[in-house]
């Protein structure tokens, strides 16, 4: 697994979203002065993009614990955008929070499917149909289906500018679409809810308040829901509060891992 390291100090591992990978986070690298931050490209994306029709979320997070104890880290900040949070519930779920000293979760749900009794997955009620007929489109013309999603990463009201939206496009396209199929669907099946009231180590929640894919009450659920969490907001940010916002988001994120002991 490709990594991207800077810094020295408390690891600070940053996990990316779907289709996307570890060069999401450039505007993080303002961050190393004080820390050790390590930006994998997850199995299947980026430098570690191969061909896989049977990836999942839990082979991420296996790979996730191959890196920790690969490098012998402890004391480390998982920072989870989308996805990324996912494979961070999934790690901890698998290998436990002892290695980890806290988590920031952006932007992203317990569960992503909506079905009568839950409500807070993607935005407009998506549910398991429609992320079936997702997975086949995925598989059947990956381009369109790349260029009609990249929008949805930022913000409605105040599109990304200087270039940002077309760069995220071109970088959705390169990936795979059976691969990127495989990992919807594996997303598609997880569920956390049951894991996050017993998440024991500090919790930072950053959504975007225009985000297009996730209502704000899914933050205040998840907030009710993680003992101790802390939530902030950032009104004019989409699904991509780091890249959006970044000045922003770094000002949240350092006063977080300023206040860990």
């Amino acid at each position: 697994m490709h990594v991207a390291e800077s810094g020295q100090g408390r690891p600070i591992i940053f996990l990316h979203g779907w289709s996307s990978h570890g060069g999401y986070f450039a505007p993080q690298a303002a961050l190393a002065a004080g820390y050790h931050l390590l930006m994998p490209d997850l199995p299947g994306h980026g430098h570690s993009r191969t061909g896989s029709a049977d990836l999942g979320i839990p082979a991420l997070a296996a790979a996730l614990h191959d890196l920790i104890q690969s490098r012998r880290l402890q004391d480390i900040v998982l920072v989870g955008w989308s996805m990324g949070a996912l494979v961070g519930f999934e790690y901890i779920g698998r290998y436990g929070s002892d290695a980890l000293a806290g988590m920031v979760i952006e932007d992203m749900t317990a569960k992503i499917i909506n079905d009568a009794e839950w409500k807070l997955g993607i935005r407009n009620g998506f549910n398991a149909m429609q992320s079936a007929a997702a997975v086949r489109a995925m598989r059947s013309d990956w381009p369109t289906y790349a260029t009609h999603s990249a929008p949805r990463l930022f913000a409605a009201a105040s599109p990304a500018t200087d270039g940002l939206q077309s760069w995220a496009e071109a970088e959705i396209i390169k990936n795979d679409g059976a691969t990127m199929a495989a990992l919807w669907a594996s997303m598609a099946k997880q569920d956390y809810r049951h894991l996050l009231p017993r998440l024991r180590l500090p919790v930072l929640l950053i959504h975007g308040g225009d985000s297009q894919l996730y209502e704000p009450a899914v933050s205040h659920w998840m907030q009710a829901n993680i003992p101790g969490a802390d939530r902030i907001c950032l009104e004019r940010a989409g699904h991509s509060p780091h890249l959006e916002m970044p000045a922003e988001f770094n000002a949240a994120l350092g006063g977080f891992l300023a206040r860990l002991p």
